[in-house]
């Protein structure tokens, strides 16, 4: 593992930070390759446009074919939450340069149906140009813990207490301001906690609504250390995920494979065409109902609440879901074959010229 530094962000997280970030890890991931030498093929993984280009460019200069990973669909994440026109300049622009990407790649590798889907649409390129390969985690980090563990007495809370846990990043798209409403309905219920995993440019004005409504049912707490994450996933009797309904189908969030490998039930405020809301579904291992709506949150809690052999039932089907398409095994299987596919037919292309 090398290193590569970059502009940060920042507490405020502008878009010209965001902008500096990208470009200044393109120097310096590109830089960083060049000194490890020609390989037999690179693997892109980088939020679009100028880091991608850049290595893109050396794959070029190299001769070595270059497989581009997307985790997040750019323009369409920044267009989904107001940052550029979809209809403008700039937007179109991006689009036709990351569909150069896809194209020039020996595979563009992607996390979902519906992220390949979206790309063909939106890239206008054969289905067979994208690759499915779901994100994934070791399963074996995640191994049967009763909520009753260590961190969760460690975070003072009560054994007879239900907690309904939001755990990862509460940025712009997370949709997550719906759970001040959702702990203003249900404040009433002393047993149930709100608690919130992460940071993110939300996280503030959560807090300060909590504290300016007096809801002590709804708590926060920053990242916690890696080797920790499955200890406080297991400490939730029910996992939340909310989403903005116009970013649902750009990417299948994390934290729904960290919810599954636990297995928690869980209840996804998101688009019911979604990614995310048809994992769920398939698998049934919670509830869905539609984003931004508090009061079917607070009732979905009830409901997994009052419902505890429901409740395992739905975590034993998250898991199951979880060993079938989300294990690190599996991962390493499908990137193993598109490699050996990717690297072979280089070979030939070679020997032919």
């Amino acid at each position: 593992m090398v290193r590569c530094y970059n502009w940060l962000i920042g507490r405020k997280r502008r878009h010209i930070s965001r902008l500096l970030e990208n470009i200044t890890f393109g120097l310096s991931s590109t830089w960083a390759t060049w000194r490890q030498g020609r390989p037999d093929a690179l693997i892109l993984e980088t939020w679009p446009m100028f880091a991608t280009q850049m290595s893109a460019s050396l794959a070029g200069w190299w001769r070595v074919p270059y497989l581009y990973y997307v985790q997040d669909v750019y323009p369409e994440a920044a267009e989904n939450i107001g940052v550029l026109d979809a209809e403008g300049t700039i937007a179109r622009l991006c689009r036709s340069w990351d569909r150069r990407l896809c194209s020039r790649s020996s595979a563009t590798l992607v996390i979902s149906e519906t992220t390949r889907n979206l790309l063909v649409r939106h890239r206008q390129l054969p289905s067979e140009q994208f690759v499915v390969i779901p994100n994934w985690f070791d399963e074996s980090e995640f191994t049967s813990i009763s909520a009753q563990n260590t961190w969760r007495h460690q975070q003072g809370i009560p054994d007879n207490a239900f907690v309904a846990m939001f755990s990862g990043t509460l940025g712009e798209v997370s949709g997550v301001e719906v759970l001040i409403d959702v702990a203003q309905i249900l404040r009433e219920n002393k047993d149930i906690i709100i608690l919130c995993v992460g940071e993110g440019t939300r996280k503030q004005s959560l807090e300060e609504s909590a504290f300016r409504l007096g809801l002590k049912n709804l708590r926060s707490l920053p990242f916690q250390p890696q080797e920790r994450v499955p200890e406080v996933q297991n400490a939730a009797d029910v996992a939340l995920l909310t989403m903005q309904p116009q970013y649902s189908n750009a990417s299948v969030p994390s934290k729904l494979i960290s919810y599954f490998a636990a297995a928690r039930p869980v209840i996804c405020a998101v688009a019911d065409d979604s990614a995310v809301a048809q994992n769920v579904l398939e698998a049934d291992a919670g509830v869905v109902v539609n984003p931004g709506d508090a009061q079917a949150i607070a009732a979905g809690i009830l409901q997994i609440m009052r419902a505890p052999e429901a409740a395992r039932r739905m975590g034993a089907n998250a898991r199951r879901y979880f060993e079938k398409h989300y294990t690190l095994e599996r991962a390493y299987i499908q990137f193993s074959h598109v490699l050996r596919q990717v690297v072979a037919t280089d070979a030939v292309d070679d020997r032919s010229f």
